[in-house]
């Protein structure tokens, strides 16, 4: 099973170079000392007189051809040009091999956190505890509010473990802290930044998606106090198919990307398929509506909320996609699960 990738933060490279690309237009031009000049003009320069039977060139008052401030040494404009190209060229070449060892520091910094936050990771996670992991980092994200600018994914859940909707959780954060104490032998590693991995490694661990995380969120704290998110604002399991799309739509989340994070709901003992395997069978079993049977525990399947899904054309729509297309939900779901852990968060700016 493929491990999941980890993006570079581009913090922590200079501010003229680019993470795909090396930016050298910001630098300011460094003219080569008079000597090197006199020296190319030497080599370059033609003799002052005109030629036997010709007339000297002189371009016109409003011609765009640079006239040479010494007369007397008749470089043309052609060798001006080119003399100016070399200069460029060269000082750019000596400038990329400046920044190429910061750029290598740069992302060898990031290589080793998130190396060090995998392996630490790994060493404690297994199937069983994947949706528990998952539901943490849902739990901490969740919180964002758009139009407050407030909550989201900044390691505050460790701070609201005694309310209703965080039950259980707590084991999660106890695995965490053990994991979290032997990566900051080596470097510091935030809460928010450990969560949005573990939810992540948590998917891929089941056979999911490798979903790559950005590395850099600062945790909620003000000053040395630290902060939880208010309260109320996470999806409650009662809500309708209408009060679901209302609340992500506070979050920044449309109809689609609710159907799609909630096929998390595949790992864990909701009866959607094989809680340890993370696949499409979450909507699958959505579109059978086998709590309509009343018959054994086939009744107990699902929250609320998830077979409220299925009752709104809107969401209907996205689910028999999903169910039809795994690779699709997979591909969705890693690039919504980026989103959201994403959302609220601070981060670190060198």
């Amino acid at each position: 099973m493929a491990p999941p990738s980890f993006s570079f933060c581009s913090s922590l490279l200079p501010s003229c170079v680019s993470i795909r690309c090396f930016s050298l237009r910001a630098l300011p031009h460094l003219p080569l000392p008079s000597n090197s000049r006199r020296s190319r003009r030497r080599r370059l320069g033609r003799s002052s007189s005109s030629p036997p039977g010709g007339s000297s060139f002189r371009p016109a008052a409003n011609s765009r051809l640079p006239l040479s401030d010494d007369s007397s040494n008749g470089i043309s404009c052609s060798g001006r040009c080119s003399e100016s190209s070399a200069r460029r060229s060269f000082i750019s070449l000596g400038t990329l091999a400046i920044l190429l060892p910061h750029l290598q520091v740069a992302l060898g910094v990031e290589h080793d956190e998130a190396s060090a936050i995998r392996n630490g990771l790994r060493s404690v996670l297994s199937k069983g505890k994947a949706a528990g992991m998952l539901r943490l980092a849902f739990h901490d994200a969740g919180t964002f509010d758009i139009d407050g600018n407030s909550g989201g994914m900044n390691g505050s859940i460790i701070y609201e473990l005694e309310r209703p909707e965080n039950a259980g959780l707590n084991k999660s954060v106890k695995i965490l802290e053990k994991t979290r104490r032997e990566i900051e032998n080596i470097r510091h590693v935030s809460w928010a930044d450990l969560i949005a991995v573990a939810g992540a490694e948590a998917v891929s661990l089941c056979g999911g998606p490798a979903i790559p995380i950005r590395l850099g969120r600062i945790d909620a704290r003000f000053k040395t106090t630290p902060l939880a998110d208010p309260q109320g604002k996470l999806p409650q399991e009662s809500l309708d198919a209408s009060g679901l799309k209302s609340c992500f739509q506070k979050k920044g989340f449309s109809a689609q990307e609710l159907v799609v994070l909630s096929g998390a709901h595949t790992l864990g003992g909701k009866g959607f398929g094989n809680p340890v395997v993370f696949d499409n069978a979450y909507f699958k079993i959505l579109l059978e509506k086998p709590w309509n049977s009343n018959t054994g525990m086939s009744s107990m399947i699902g929250l609320p909320s998830d077979r409220a899904l299925v009752e709104d054309d809107e969401c209907l729509r996205w689910i028999r996609i999903y169910a039809a297309d795994q690779d699709k939900f997979f591909d969705d779901f890693k690039n919504t699960y980026i989103k959201l852990v994403n959302c609220g968060a601070s981060w670190k700016t060198t």
